[in-house]
């Protein structure tokens, strides 16, 4: 017995080597994100996958438009507990913080069909005084893959039918649904402005120069996020190149 566990320990030590090697290249990562290119410049999005089961679906027999919102609520929570987890306080006291949902619009634009996979794309979009809005895209399951996942590096790969860049007059054709919704920051009843917690969260760049980029694109798609410019501006916000934050998927 004693031979056959000498024999096995050359191979339980490249294991462990191989997973601890692993654990420092994601910790490496991790550690470096704000290094990342255009980390600062793009609000990058978390992508929630799931399906319309038949409960969810109308006499038409495609998904019901008032689930769009349920499924909006899972992905816009995603992204914010990713985001905002570290001042995220809901027990009363002087430290107390919560996210709190002022408002949400959709557009349909194409049916989702029973039991159809889809994704949902979500991400901050801009902010102002007193609200932070985020963007939602729905687009079909497994189209667009990201070029990596900043939460979860290493795990983007292309799928079978998966596309990595698309033409860009070809990308607001694939979205199904767009939704703008807006949040504001409390601490008991004094609202937080927006801009304080991202800085708190390590969200904004100290550079001057990228902190510059960051506001012209905030000026930029705020009024979008506003509804100001109409909703084909909203479906033209949708860009799946480049990196996304992680990809969360429920029981289907």
């Amino acid at each position: 017995m004693a031979a056959v566990w000498s024999s096995l320990a050359p191979v339980g030590q490249l294991v462990l080597s191989f997973f601890n090697m692993r654990a420092l290249l994601i910790g490496l990562a991790l550690a470096n994100v704000k290094s990342w290119h255009f980390m600062w410049t793009h609000l990058l999005p978390a992508i929630s996958a799931t399906r319309s089961p038949l409960l969810e679906c109308d006499y038409n027999m495609h998904k019901s438009n008032s689930t769009y919102f349920t499924d909006l609520d899972m992905s816009r929570g995603n992204i914010s507990l990713v985001l905002f987890r570290k001042p995220f306080n809901p027990f009363p006291g002087p430290k107390h913080l919560v996210m709190i949902l002022g408002g949400a619009n959709c557009v349909w634009r194409k049916e989702i069909a029973p039991y159809e996979a889809y994704e949902l794309w979500t991400r901050v979009l801009a902010w102002d005084e007193k609200w932070i809005y985020l963007v939602s895209h729905f687009v079909k399951a497994g189209k667009f893959v990201p070029s990596e996942y900043a939460m979860q590096p290493g795990s983007s790969k292309p799928k079978k039918g998966g596309i990595q860049n698309d033409k860009e007059n070809d990308l607001q054709k694939a979205v199904l649904a767009s939704s703008i919704a807006r949040y504001v920051f409390k601490n008991g009843r004094k609202t937080v402005p927006p801009e304080d917690i991202l800085r708190e969260c390590g969200l904004l760049p100290e550079d001057e120069t990228e902190l510059a980029e960051v506001e012209s694109l905030r000026l930029k798609w705020l009024p979008i996020a506003q509804l100001k410019t109409g909703w084909d501006s909203v479906h033209g916000l949708f860009d799946p190149r480049g990196l996304a934050l992680g990809r969360y998927t429920d029981l289907w």
